[in-house]
């Protein structure tokens, strides 16, 4: 799945095009890359999204078929780190 579709599917941000604009300004990293909103996301993969003020990384453990519930999202990556600041 692709890393824009997959952000949106879990529920780590709100939008897809808000997850595109993150890989496009180097606010979305896999595995420490940057990252374009096509590649492709894999089991495995360590995560980190930064916004202002946070950072998130996750550890992708299964890919999800579709979108899924905030609650139900939490089962599909492991927390790594989480900062935040200010």
């Amino acid at each position: 799945m692709r890393i824009d579709s997959l952000l949106k599917a879990l529920c780590l941000v709100k939008t897809r095009s808000l997850a595109r604009k993150g890989c496009e300004t180097g606010n979305v990293r896999i595995n420490g890359a940057v990252v374009k909103p096509s590649r492709e996301a894999v089991e495995g993969d360590i995560i980190e999204i930064r916004r202002s003020g946070h950072s998130l990384v996750v550890e992708l453990l299964e890919m999800p078929n579709r979108q899924t519930s905030k609650k139900d999202a939490t089962r599909f990556y492991r927390v790594v780190r989480e900062t935040r600041t200010g």
